[in-house]
């Protein structure tokens, strides 16, 4: 049983004309300076760059612990194709206009070259595939027109294969050359050379990679003189298993090019349509692709929920995603904290079964977390900083003080677990799956404490802001573990058989309640940590995240906590800090602050081409794709100036509206679909004008359910529960 709380709250902002261009298409006549920012495509099977040297997979690492990273496939799909005869191949430098273009709507990255001199456009296409998610997809088309010139000269497309040098992770093996002949596919078996954790992986990993065709050699494809135009695909299909690999390959090839192609848009426009999409209304055409271009980035590394075959395991949404991962810049394709706190409030958007894809990685590496919390002297289970395909530590070594130090991410998982229950309102998930991971959460936190009278203390402990190692009480640590506790105490009263575990319990609690946060009396604020040195430079947010998005203190002295680390963050920090100071100035008096810092968040971090993020500021090293900044960004615009939050406030979850604020040049966004419990709603947050001919207006929060319609300034809607 649930009731229906509704508040309204009135407001006033200022109105700007919508653009009607198309946001979901991203066109360039020329490439990035640095083609680490191409466009990053997967399928959350398969991942590869456009142009790049590698092709990964979902779970396939090699290196021993902290060597473990992302298995690098020669990307055998990027292949490049020329238009030729007898006397030789046409070069770009005799093109009139190239172009390239990434179509986000669609999933697919395109490029056309235009040989006007003799009236032949040559376009070339790539996409891993979304629903024949073990497919990999190379077309080109060479298009004749009225113009060409005809001769007796044939002419053939020159199709040439550029994957890059030789795999280090595989040792690959030739299993059948293959022909022309039907079903007689190219077929290569590939395995891993190192073991990540023999206790938890006994085996190498194994891939098998089948070709439509070989292209060890160039391939010529006739081009008859009189014939209009010419097409050709190369599909390549890789799986663990060799009979899933060969499947996809002969139901991919029954389909003709245009039906292929159809599917895969299909699949895309099912997730924009049904699952997710944000539509900015105003004069916020850039704005617009970049916030299209990161759900795109982001998504496209998830598995879409229905495929050609099972889904496997999903192994995790590292920084910059499963299309990279071999490189320290790539973070090796690991899992960290970013996927709980940066990307999951917004992956949950996009439907509770990809956010429980996510954090169903944690439960099933529990036990490598057990092992981990043992192996360092502790109780429960204690998630590593990084994790890759066993769940234990994989951190590389040349920074062994984060891996013992950053203990912040395990109850980070356990906020990540009540943030998806406030919303989803599913009490089977919670009992079956974040009730084990709290439990042991909390009892990793108790074994970790260090108590004394009435306070306990986390020491030697490194925070969020990396640049301060072995400190006492960082206060984001202390609060985030606060909140991790109390879950925990809460969800074992509601899926605990044993009904005798109250004092556990009890224990729990009372390490939240005694646990320390520093609070400078005379300036009213929080200091990072003990002994935190006033003016001390600190490298990202940290402090301040204890308003958003934890909520654990949104007081006049988070204001001033705002106010204070804003002057002291560095310059090159990481993209979603200046995101975080947006959200949270967006909730407080001093709002105006926000559109600043939401502007700094993106503009300095997103390569313009293809609106690829990168990690640092321009002129700073960094890595590209980075998905944790697409999520600060998109939590701030959604949850920052949407000013939507979802909640659990003793035994009621709560959906709470508060008065939205507006991006610059925004007259409304529009969100399609957020879902409360079991409700799937449109949402539009916008100004409405008072008066025909002034352009003051209403700030107003239109929330449009499948159980109710809802039109308001402000709305908290709280379910309340009897089991």
């Amino acid at each position: 049983m649930f009731k229906l709380c509704l508040v309204l709250i009135f407001g006033l902002i200022w109105s700007t004309r919508a653009d009607i261009s198309d946001p979901y298409l991203l066109k360039t006549q020329s490439l990035p300076s640095d083609l680490n920012f191409m466009p990053s495509l997967s399928n959350g099977h398969l991942g590869y760059t456009v142009f790049g040297d590698a092709i990964f997979m979902n779970g396939v690492y090699n290196g021993a612990t902290g060597n473990s990273k992302r298995a690098r496939i020669p990307n055998w799909i990027n292949v490049r194709t020329e238009i030729c005869d007898r006397f030789g191949c046409l070069s770009n430098d005799q093109a009139n206009d190239i172009s390239y273009e990434m179509n986000l709507h669609d999933g697919y990255f395109r490029y056309r070259t235009s040989y006007t001199s003799i009236g032949i456009t040559l376009e070339q296409r790539t996409y891993p595939h979304r629903y024949y998610n073990r497919a990999l997809v190379y077309e080109v088309l060479a298009i004749r027109h009225n113009t060409a010139t005809l001769t007796n000269s044939p002419k053939y497309l020159k199709l040439s294969q550029e994957p890059g040098k030789a795999s280090d992770a595989f040792d690959f093996v030739v299993i059948n050359n293959g022909s022309d002949a039907a079903d007689d596919y190219r077929q290569v078996r590939g395995r891993t050379k190192v073991l990540e954790l023999k206790k938890f992986q006994p085996e190498l990993q194994e891939i098998h990679v089948i070709f439509s065709e070989s292209l060890e050699q160039p391939r010529h494809v006739m081009w008859p003189t009189g014939q209009p135009e010419l097409r050709h695909r190369v599909i390549i299909s890789i799986d663990r298993q060799e009979s899933v690999a060969l499947k996809e390959m002969k139901d991919v090839l029954r389909l003709n090019d245009v039906a292929l192609l159809q599917t895969h848009t299909d699949a895309w426009h099912e997730f924009w349509d049904k699952s997710f999409s944000i539509e900015i209304i105003g004069n916020a055409l850039e704005l617009s692709r970049i916030v299209n271009a990161g759900i795109f980035y982001l998504a496209s590394s998830l598995p879409a929920p229905n495929s050609n075959q099972p889904n496997e395991p999903y192994y995790g949404l590292s920084p910059t995603g499963l299309a990279r991962g071999n490189l320290e810049a790539d973070y090796e394709g690991h899992n960290f904290w970013d996927t709980e706190i940066w990307m999951l409030p917004v992956v949950t958007q996009f439907g509770y079964d990809y956010a429980k894809l996510l954090l169903d990685y944690r439960y099933k590496h529990l036990e490598g977390a057990r092992y981990n919390a043992n192996a360092t002297g502790y109780k429960g289970a204690r998630f590593p900083w990084e994790s890759a395909y066993t769940g234990t530590e994989v951190t590389n070594p040349c920074c062994p003080e984060v891996a013992q130090q950053e203990i912040h991410i395990s109850p980070d998982i356990s906020f990540a677990l009540q943030k998806l229950f406030a919303q989803s309102n599913d009490y089977k998930w919670l009992c079956e799956r974040a009730w084990p991971i709290a439990a042991e959460v909390a009892e990793f936190l108790v074994s970790r404490a260090s108590c004394e009278e009435q306070n306990c203390h986390f020491r030697h402990v490194m925070g969020p802001d990396e640049d301060h190692a072995n400190i006492d009480d960082n206060v984001y640590t202390n609060a985030v573990a606060k909140i991790a506790l109390d879950f925990a105490a809460w969800t074992g009263g509601k899926c605990d058989s044993n009904k005798n575990n109250t004092e556990l319990y009890a224990k729990w609690r009372q390490l939240k309640d005694r646990l320390v946060i520093l609070h400078d009396v005379d300036l009213d604020y929080h200091p990072q940590h003990l002994g935190y040195q006033l003016n001390a430079i600190v490298k990202q947010a940290d402090t301040i995240l204890l308003g958003y998005p934890l909520q654990f203190d949104t007081s006049s002295t988070h204001l001033n906590d705002l106010h204070y680390y804003a002057n002291v963050t560095r310059e090159s920090g990481p993209a979603m800090t200046w995101s975080m100071f947006a959200a949270n100035y967006l909730a407080t008096e001093e709002d105006w602050r926000a559109h600043n810092y939401f502007a700094r968040g993106y503009q300095s971090y997103v390569r313009p081409e293809f609106k690829v993020w990168s990690e640092t500021p321009i002129g700073y090293e960094g890595s590209a794709n980075f998905l944790t900044g697409i999520g600060g960004f998109l939590q701030a615009l959604i949850f920052g100036y949407g000013g939507l939050n979802f909640a659990r406030v003793d035994d009621k979850l709560q959906l709470q509206l508060v008065s939205p604020k507006m991006p610059l040049n925004v007259d409304q966004v529009k969100v399609k679909f957020i879902q409360f419990a079991d409700s799937k709603c449109t949402w539009s947050f916008q100004f409405e004008k008072l008066h025909h001919d002034i352009v003051v207006v209403h700030r107003i929060n239109t929330l449009s359910c499948s159980r109710a319609t809802i039109a308001h300034n402000w709305a908290a809607i709280s379910l309340l529960h009897s089991k």
